[in-house]
């Protein structure tokens, strides 16, 4: 496969050499004169030159920009949050161990895809150690037994008659109940309201994060109907943390529902008019909340026994490699028996002769121990020690797999690669994203200049945003902020896959852990003293109304989709901003306004479109998916940190009439 190196054409380069060469001797200008024909001469040299480097082997090209010190980077693994639910209120400890394998269903055609737990986790017999009722902001404790409350006289009334926005009940639990799928059962009379909508009450269940803060809960199911059903059970889904909180002399951690602002419904509020009568309420952990990660772990693999001499190398069995964590990494037998651990370097440059270093190639699955160079002095010098004759030699525990195969749906990851007794399902309610592939040679061809050029230095505003990009396949876009604050202020944008789609806010914001490993990774190559501010990209979302024109033989429905794709695809941050929508753009340029009239062209490009009716523009809240009322004319100004993403597009197709 060719790869041009250079886009300049013959008549280019010939032509530059003439400019360049006319500034010395101004005379050479006849294409038949000697100085002209050494012209042609040289500028077809340079082109063939050009071209038969772009024939190098991929190979090849591998081993040029390894010596570079450029590696392909490694691919990114697909992170889920599995819930796992047990056959019952737990009744015991129930420990869920760190790298349990839980996978998709194997068919007949495709192999199961494995992610395991990342840490290790226990599901307590947990019951509420208080049960306290907040009236009017005054709380008080009401006595439990064995987990049980058993409210009685006007202690059933958990909230003011009537019921006020802040009145609250609690359940007290004495260790944390972080990422606990929880059941309450309650038996209780009916609360009546006006308005109250049992599918959404005016009810918020919280949970203390400590401080005087609270998270809120996701509701999963509620049997009672906010209330309005009377007994029930009440099935929640816990954040990932939780602290002790002090409420009513009691220092416990809090679940709490609380009485919220009242809604308008059909222009009227809607709130309790009486509260309910609680006769019991109890609470217990039916299952949990994990995370996961796409990937297969290996552990104490053997790589064989040392010879003694300087930069040898040893394969893993099972490649790629994701990046290396805490825990993972090369051990060397000692004469004593015991395994010592060697550190992980990105290079040998600093390396001593006794520092026990490694660096891996993860891509390929190599481990190199530091090597010894030779001087042209005749000295040497070792670059890092070399392993003791006969050592044995392993790796602690490597984690492989990754890339976008673990780009799943939800309810996807459904089987637990071992039973686990009590677990009754396991399940990934939401998608699971940020699988990235290993970097093909051709990125890395692109990614060699501008590697080359930082060094690993921070300097300049490109810098920044290459080093940024560089920190991990998960980061897509990355762009410096001027924003008058001292230091650097950069947007990033993760990578999403697929992207040519409508995107939502929640997987166009980097997550806490990208955004630390990204700051870890520039802190280390920034000059010192400077502040480095990381940030989610700011959109501008746009949504498209169109009425179209199909051709007489063309499928309404199947055409409307072809549109709406193309719409997604081509107002996207990810793969937007080419003009035939085709999804393989870099994505939408930061600050360039949209205008109406090129949609048009994006339109017109779908098979089976004859003619456009209406084409407009509105703005659109990302967040709530709400759109402006009036259409925003026929351009949409974006501030320079600004991208352009889709909000819903509405397309309805007709024939037209003859």
């Amino acid at each position: 496969m060719s790869v041009r190196l250079d886009p300049r054409s013959h008549h280019d380069l010939r032509a530059e050499a003439r400019d360049r060469i006319s500034a010395v001797l101004p005379d050479l200008k006849n294409d038949g004169d000697p100085g002209g024909t050494l012209i042609e001469l040289f500028a077809w040299m340079t082109g063939l030159a050009t071209e038969r480097l772009g024939r190098v082997p991929d190979k090849l090209h591998l081993a040029l920009l390894d010596m570079l010190g450029i590696e392909l980077r490694p691919p990114a693994p697909a992170q889920a949050d599995l819930r796992i639910r047990l056959s019952a209120p737990a009744q015991k400890r129930l420990n869920i161990r760190a790298d349990t394998e839980i996978g998709t269903v194997r068919t007949a055609t495709e192999d199961s895809i494995v992610f395991h737990v990342q840490d290790d986790f226990a599901i307590e017999p947990l019951r509420p150690a208080a049960y306290v009722v907040e009236r009017a902001g005054a709380a008080k404790e009401i006595g439990v037994a064995d987990g049980v409350a058993h409210p009685h006289g006007p202690d059933r009334v958990p909230f003011d008659q009537p019921p006020k926005v802040g009145d609250a009940l609690y359940l007290g639990f004495e260790e944390s109940i972080a990422r606990l799928l929880v059941q309450v059962s309650i038996e209780a009379s009916m609360a009546r309201g006006a308005g109250v909508r049992p599918e959404d009450p005016p009810l918020r269940w919280e949970v203390s994060q400590g401080q005087g803060t609270w998270a809120e809960v996701e509701m999963l199911s509620d049997r009672t109907g906010g209330f309005n059903y009377g007994s029930g059970t009440i099935e929640l889904q816990l954040p990932p943390g939780s602290g002790p909180e002090a409420i009513a002399g009691r220092r416990l951690h809090w679940l709490r529902c609380r009485i919220a602002d009242t809604m308008l419904v059909s222009g009227r509020p809607a709130a309790y008019q009486h509260a309910p009568e609680i006769f019991r309420i109890t609470a217990a952990p039916i299952g949990a909340l994990l995370a996961a990660e796409h990937s297969i772990v290996e552990i104490s693999e053997p790589l064989g026994t040392s010879s003694g001499e300087p930069g040898e190398t040893f394969s893993l069995r099972y490649t790629p490699v994701l990046e290396l964590a805490a825990g993972e990494t090369l051990e060397v037998e000692s004469p004593a028996g015991d395994w010592e651990p060697w550190e992980e370097v990105e290079s040998f440059a600093d390396s001593g002769p006794e520092d026990r270093h490694f660096t891996v190639d993860l891509v390929h699955g190599q481990i190199r121990l530091g090597p010894e160079i030779h001087h042209p002095s005749g000295s040497t010098a070792a670059h890092g020690a070399a392993a003791p004759k006969g050592a044995a030699i392993r790796m602690s525990r490597y984690r492989h797999g990754g890339g976008r195969t673990g780009n799943l749906p939800p309810d996807s990851l459904t089987t637990l690669r071992s039973a686990i007794p009590g677990v009754a399902s396991v399940t990934n309610p939401r998608p699971a994203r940020g699988g990235v592939d290993t970097q093909t040679i051709e990125a890395a061809r692109s990614r060699a200049a501008l590697e080359i050029r930082t060094r690993h230095r921070a300097v300049t505003a490109q810098d920044y945003e290459f080093l940024a990009s560089d920190a991990s396949p998960r980061v897509a876009r990355a762009m410096r902020v001027p924003d008058g604050e001292p230091g650097v202020t950069l947007a990033i944008l993760p990578k999403i896959d697929p992207a040519n789609r409508r995107l939502t806010l929640a997987e166009l914001t980097p997550d806490p852990d990208l955004l630390e490993l990204v700051a870890r990774h520039l802190t280390a190559r920034k000059p010192a003293g400077s502040a480095i501010r990381l940030r989610p990209v700011r959109f501008r979302a746009v949504s498209v109304v169109a009425n179209i024109d199909i051709s007489p033989r063309a499928d309404a429905e199947q055409t409307e989709r072809k549109v709406t794709d193309a719409l997604y695809t081509y107002l996207n941050p990810l793969t937007g901003g080419t003009s035939n929508g085709d999804g393989h753009g870099t994505g939408w340029p930061f600050g360039r306004p949209l205008n109406q009239g090129e949609l048009y062209a994006i339109v017109h490009g779908v098979t089976g479109v004859e003619s456009v009716r209406i084409l407009r523009l509105y703005e659109v809240d990302l967040n709530t998916g709400e759109r402006a009322a009036k259409p925003a004319g026929r351009q949409i100004a974006l501030a320079p940190d600004e991208l352009i993403a889709s909000g819903e597009h509405i397309v309805r197709a007709a024939r037209r009439e003859t």
